[in-house]
C-alpha cells in the first residue's frame, strides 16, 4: 500500500510538471493565434472580436506570397545542392574511406562551434569584392550550415544495416558497382535521406541570420518579411507567425510519421540481410542479392 502511494504522488508530480511545461509552452502560442484573429485586444482576458481580416489580407499581399516563393527557392536549391553533393559523397566514404568517415564526423560539427555572426563576416571579407554573387555565397554558407544533420543523419542510416559487407558480397558475385549503388545501397537510405531533407528543408525555410545579413531585403524572404511587418502591423505579423507555425508542424508530422516507418523498417530489414548472409554461403546468384535487397 505505502509502494503504491509513492507511485501515485511520482505520477502525480510529473502530471504537474508536464502541465507546468505544456502551459509555459502553449500560452504564448494562444496569445499569437487570438491576436492574430481580432482587431482589437487591450484591456480584457479575451479580444475583442474575431475576424479573419489579417490572413486575408496576408494572402492578397503580393510581396508575402513573393516572400514565400522566395523561400521555397532557396529551400529547393540548398536542398538540391546538399542531395546532389553529399549523398553520393557520404555513400562513398562511408563504404571506401572509413577513416576518413570518422575524422568527417569531427569535421562537420565545427558549424556549431563557429557563431552566425564571424560566419557572415568571415564570408562577407572574403567575397563581398570578387564577381560571385552573393546569392551564392548565401546557398553555399547554409550548405555548410547543413553539414551536421546531412552527415551524421545518413552515416547513422547506413551504419543500420551493414552495407559494406552487403556491397562486397554482391561484388564477389559479379554485380557491377554502380548498380548495387542505384539498386541496393539508394533503395535502403531512402527513408532516412527523405527525414534528413525534411529538417533541411523546414530550417532553411526559416532561416533568418545568414540570408538577413549577407542580401537583407534584396532577397526578402518569409522570416525577413514577418519581422518587417512586425514593426508595423503586430496583427500582421502574428498571422504570419501562425501560418510560419503551421508550415513547421506539417513538416515535423511528416518527420514523425517518417521515424516511425523507419522504426518499423530497419527490423525486416535486419531480418532479411541476415536472410541474405545464409543465402549467399549457400551460393546464390547476384539477382537474388538485388532482388531481396
Amino acid at each position: 500500500m505505502e509502494r503504491n502511494g509513492k507511485k501515485q504522488v511520482k505520477k502525480a508530480a510529473i502530471a504537474i510538471i508536464l502541465a507546468c511545461f505544456s502551459l509555459y509552452y502553449l500560452l504564448p502560442l494562444i496569445g499569437t493565434v487570438l491576436y492574430a484573429s481580432s482587431t482589437k485586444w487591450s484591456k480584457s482576458l479575451l479580444p475583442d472580436d474575431f475576424t479573419f481580416k489579417w490572413f486575408q489580407q496576408l494572402f492578397n499581399d503580393p510581396t508575402f506570397l513573393a516572400a514565400v516563393g522566395r523561400s521555397f527557392l532557396l529551400s529547393v536549391l540548398v536542398l538540391l545542392t546538399i542531395l546532389g553533393i553529399m549523398v553520393p559523397s557520404i555513400i562513398w566514404i562511408n563504404l571506401f574511406l572509413p577513416r576518413v568517415s570518422q575524422i568527417m564526423e569531427k569535421l562537420v560539427l565545427l558549424p556549431y562551434a563557429i557563431p552566425g555572426v564571424i560566419l557572415v563576416t568571415a564570408l562577407l571579407r572574403t567575397y563581398s569584392k570578387t564577381s560571385i554573387p552573393m546569392f551564392f555565397v548565401l546557398i553555399g554558407a547554409l550548405f555548410i550550415s547543413a553539414l551536421p544533420i546531412v552527415f551524421l543523419g545518413i552515416t547513422n542510416q547506413m551504419r543500420l544495416i551493414n552495407m559494406k559487407e552487403l556491397l562486397e558480397a554482391a561484388s564477389t558475385l559479379g554485380a557491377p558497382t554502380p548498380m548495387i549503388i542505384l539498386r541496393v545501397l539508394f533503395p535502403t537510405i531512402r527513408t532516412g535521406t527523405i527525414l534528413v531533407s525534411l529538417m533541411i528543408f523546414s530550417s532553411v525555410f526559416g532561416e533568418y541570420l545568414l540570408t538577413n545579413l549577407l542580401i537583407g531585403g534584396r532577397f526578402e524572404t518569409v522570416r525577413i518579411y514577418m519581422l518587417r511587418r512586425m514593426n508595423e502591423n503586430g496583427h500582421l505579423s502574428s498571422a504570419v507567425i501562425v501560418l510560419y507555425f503551421l508550415f513547421i508542424l506539417i513538416i515535423a508530422l511528416l518527420t514523425f510519421v517518417m521515424t516511425n516507418r523507419q522504426k518499423k523498417q530497419v527490423v525486416p530489414i535486419k531480418q532479411r540481410y541476415n536472410r541474405q548472409s545464409r543465402t549467399l554461403e549457400k551460393g546464390v546468384v547476384v539477382d537474388n542479392v538485388l532482388e531481396h535487397s
